[in-house]
């Protein structure tokens, strides 16, 4: 079990399933202007904590004495019957010491991802219909990417004015 969880396993975090939701979510998913910004905002939302959650694992890796380049190599090759893995025991203890921290950091960061996507008025399952209708919808998603330009673009004054 260990072996499948990945430096980038957070990422799953962030989209929170949603390719899994996209076999169950028809393309006709009705997403409302109003559901489409929450949406935009909650997406925004994660993918900030998605990437303090990857500096902490970063952190997690380099405090337990290996690179994050080698700890993925060594990942990847335990991962792959295939690939020859050339590790000392030192990394080889390393690793599997940061893999059990990796995996008791998950529910937590589960936990805030949920929390994020319930403060900005979506439910977790309403967050996955959405993103399953907009990776679908060519149309959503152009209507999304429009929406996150402007909440950019407005969000760029106010942070010229903080000077």
């Amino acid at each position: 079990m260990l072996k499948s969880v990945k430096l980038n396993l957070f990422l799953f975090v962030a989209m929170v399933g949603t390719v899994g939701m996209s076999a169950q979510t028809s393309a006709t998913t009705d997403v409302s202007e109003k559901e489409l910004n929450k949406f935009a905002d909650a997406y925004q939302a994660v993918q900030t904590e998605n990437r303090n959650a990857q500096q902490e694992m970063m952190t997690l890796i380099q405090d337990n004495g290996l690179e994050v380049a080698r700890f993925q190599e060594i990942q990847k090759a335990q991962a792959d019957p295939n690939t020859e893995l050339d590790a000392t025991e030192a990394e080889l203890k390393s690793h599997q010491k940061i893999m059990g921290e990796l995996q008791k950091m998950q529910p937590e960061l589960q936990t805030r991802m949920e929390g994020i996507i319930q403060d900005n008025g979506l439910t977790m399952q309403r967050y996955q219909e959405v993103a399953a209708a907009v990776q679908a919808d060519r149309e959503l998603q152009q209507e999304l990417q429009a929406i996150m330009v402007k909440k950019t673009q407005s969000a760029a004054p106010a942070a010229n004015t903080k000077g």
